[in-house]
């Protein structure tokens, strides 16, 4: 839930537009300019991973060293891990069954790489052997003739919506609705 905060009068606050959704917005009085989104959690979940990026690519060797760090820490500390995973098993089920789900994605991914590979070939072979059709050759098409002549295209998408001033009025199969 989202909490309105008015805005004393007298304030010259104007409204600013949120880079991620593009709405227009106040800034909260007290943080003022330096208020980047509008607020909404997807927004502000994007911000986040802006801000994370620049991090990451301003201290690439960050974390570059820490491997030998925790390989020490762990050499001192036999059997840690051993028995973190006994005492907590649901961390061990989580992390197994995300193990699983990014293997099966990374097979899938393969797998469909794969019948691509196998499949253009034939693709190609089909999108020659379809007919050309002169559209301009007979202008004097009924509506749904075009209709069907259109959807012998595979690259044309014509389930969209059609807008009621459009509908023609001859023809006895497509009515405007009012």
């Amino acid at each position: 839930m989202i909490t309105v905060i008015p805005i004393p009068k007298g304030t010259k606050m104007k409204g600013k537009p949120c880079p991620y959704c593009k709405n227009s917005f106040i800034p909260h009085p007290r943080v003022g300019p330096r208020q980047k989104t509008c607020g909404d959690p997807s927004c502000r979940k994007a911000l986040k991973a802006e801000n994370n990026a620049r991090w990451r690519q301003g201290n690439p060797n960050y974390y570059h060293h820490d491997y030998p760090r925790v390989r020490q820490w762990l050499d001192q500390h036999q059997g840690y891990l051993k028995q973190y995973r006994r005492n907590h098993p649901e961390y061990v089920h989580k992390n197994r069954e995300a193990k699983r789900l990014r293997y099966r994605q990374k097979k899938l991914r393969v797998d469909i790489q794969a019948e691509i590979r196998k499949q253009a070939p034939e693709i190609t072979k089909q999108l020659w052997e379809i007919p050309r059709v002169d559209i301009q050759a007979d202008i004097s098409l009924q509506p749904l003739e075009m209709t069907f002549l259109l959807s012998t295209f595979p690259c044309l998408d014509i389930q969209v919506p059609m807008d009621k001033r459009f509908c023609p009025k001859d023809n006895s199969i497509i009515e405007a609705r009012r």
